[in-house]
């Protein structure tokens, strides 16, 4: 590391590290929240898409459709 750099981060450590640090930790925690948010979101996709295939079935009384629907939303559940 040239001695410019090494001297800016020194400087960076000393006043702004804590700070650094509270941000990093913030940035760390919303990256965790965005992946359940998504995943969530995925789930209830499914969920969605099962409720759906139910409804059509339903509709047209097409029993061994919503059967099959249902045995899907057990599982996305």
């Amino acid at each position: 590391m040239s001695p410019l750099k090494e001297t800016a981060r020194n400087l960076i450590d000393r006043y702004a590290g804590p700070r650094l640090v509270d941000l990093e930790r913030q940035v760390a925690d919303l990256q965790v929240a965005a992946e359940e948010s998504r995943r969530l979101n995925e789930r209830l996709s499914d969920v969605l898409d099962v409720v759906v295939e139910l409804l059509v079935p339903a509709v047209d009384r097409d029993d061994a459709r919503l059967k099959e629907a249902l045995g899907r939303l057990g599982k996305a559940v």
